[in-house]
């Protein structure tokens, strides 16, 4: 008996930092995947590797009563997800999971089920969410529908600093910008669908940040995007990855020809994804 999932990672984060009391985030899917495997077996040894993955499948195991039959499974990950740059690659790891014990044992996805489980384990991307929200990623108690994911493209850019984000969430750094009047442009833009408001928000809320974690790339990557016509910056509050905004995917990929400016970094062009562009595993019911 097995099952497999696919889910996406994200590119950072379009805003992060304090609303309503909390530290929430604001993110969206994009086309780099994690493929996941969960399957019976006597001796599983391939967990192992998957730390947090392994820990889930325990975990709702027990929650589901199951508990007896943790040492019958493993789990194996196929990923173009980088790890530990602020691309969710553990957040995608834990939805694939989740998804293949839903259909291993015939349950319907609860998400808030989901979320209590995920944040036991470490702060959590919103791309767990069929739509774009505002979530509290650390605590999971507050998750606010802001609308559906729009269509937008990223040139991104990789560094090669890794990020615990466990780690990182536990150091004693300055706390989050206040980020209450750029939700407003958010929300502004996906109503009217206007991905400049989108990327404008995303670059104020990188800049309010820098005191928490400066990207070496900043000025290198604020210069290609204003030489390219990029929309404003996007990245990992908590990872080492900084994007470029594009309403236009020729435009973007005009800019991918001057990636290499950016010197010590791998290019990524990206792409957000829509409920109807890959498997929607989100949306899996038994049949």
């Amino acid at each position: 008996m097995e099952a497999c999932a696919i889910y996406p990672g994200s590119c950072g984060e379009i805003i992060q930092g304090h609303v309503y009391g909390k530290d929430m985030l604001i993110s969206c899917p994009v086309n780099l995947f994690a493929a996941v495997r969960v399957f019976e077996c006597q001796k599983p040894i391939n967990r192992l590797n998957y730390q947090k993955s392994s820990t889930l499948l325990d975990n709702i195991l027990k929650r589901w009563g199951y508990g007896y039959l943790n040492t019958q499974f493993d789990i194996d990950i196929k990923s173009s997800i980088p790890k530990s740059k602020g691309f969710a690659s553990s957040t995608a790891d834990l939805c694939g999971v989740y998804i293949c014990l839903l259909k291993l044992f015939k349950r319907q996805f609860d998400i808030k089920e989901a979320v209590e489980e995920f944040v036991k384990i470490e702060p959590t991307d919103s791309i767990v969410f069929r739509d774009m929200v505002l979530f509290d990623y650390k605590g999971g108690k507050h998750y606010e529908n802001i609308g559906g994911y729009l269509k937008f493209y990223i040139l991104a850019f990789e560094g090669s600093r890794v990020v615990d984000t466990l780690e990182f969430n536990k150091r004693d750094l300055p706390p989050l910008s206040d980020i209450s009047d750029i939700l407003k442009l958010v929300k502004d833009g996906i109503e009217s669908a206007d991905i400049s408001k989108i990327a404008q928000a995303s670059a104020i809320s990188i800049r309010r940040n820098l005191n928490r974690l400066p990207y070496d790339i900043y000025n290198a990557v604020e210069k290609l995007s204003h030489a390219t016509g990029g929309l404003g910056l996007i990245g990992g509050h908590s990872g080492n990855v900084l994007g470029i905004i594009y309403d236009d995917r020729e435009r973007c990929m005009y800019a991918v020809e001057n990636a290499n400016a950016i010197a010590g970094c791998k290019p990524y062009l990206l792409e957000t994804l829509l409920g109807n562009e890959y498997e929607r595993d989100y949306d899996y019911r038994p049949g």
